[in-house]
């Protein structure tokens, strides 16, 4: 409330900073990029140069590691390899098989399973992405050939 000081004390100037809605959310958005990109369905280097681009202004630099993508054949559209396996990622996760067995058995990296399994199920994923939370996706279950390779034999 606004009003004079008491006789002998001092006026005190309280400074009111309002702060912008992108600085509030930009902790969600940076370690959301995951989660951005795969609800888009581009991977997660897309989204930084993106953000980089809408940061600075400037186009992002190149890859620190100086490699470059593989050049595409000429009249050939490119399909980003997530998007060729989802089918039967899908089919073998929903029958129980784990992520780390579906990529050592189709050598990609485990986030690439992870990505053509959200890519075959976009709307679970759109949905966990709106609400900033993780996907959910069906337990895995451990079959009796594996237990059994996993139980120690006895007396030993």
């Amino acid at each position: 409330m606004l009003g004079k000081a008491p006789r002998g004390g001092r006026d005190v100037v309280v400074l009111l900073n309002r702060t912008p809605k992108y600085a509030v959310m930009l902790p969600q958005i940076v370690s959301g990029i995951d989660l951005i990109s795969r609800a888009l369905g581009i991977g997660a280097e897309v989204v930084r140069d993106a953000l980089y681009l809408h940061r600075t202004g400037k186009r992002p630099p190149g890859r620190i590691d100086g490699r470059r993508r593989r050049p595409r054949k000429p009249g050939q559209p490119f399909v980003p390899r997530y998007k060729q396996i989802a089918a039967e990622v899908d089919r073998r996760r929903k029958a129980g098989e784990g992520f780390d067995r579906l990529a050592r058995e189709m050598k990609v990296s485990r986030g690439t399973v992870l990505r053509a399994y959200d890519f075959a199920n976009r709307d679970e994923a759109a949905a966990a992405a709106r609400e900033g939370r993780k996907p959910t996706r069906p337990p895995y279950t451990w079959s009796e050939e594996s237990r059994a390779a996993k139980r120690k034999p006895r007396g030993a």
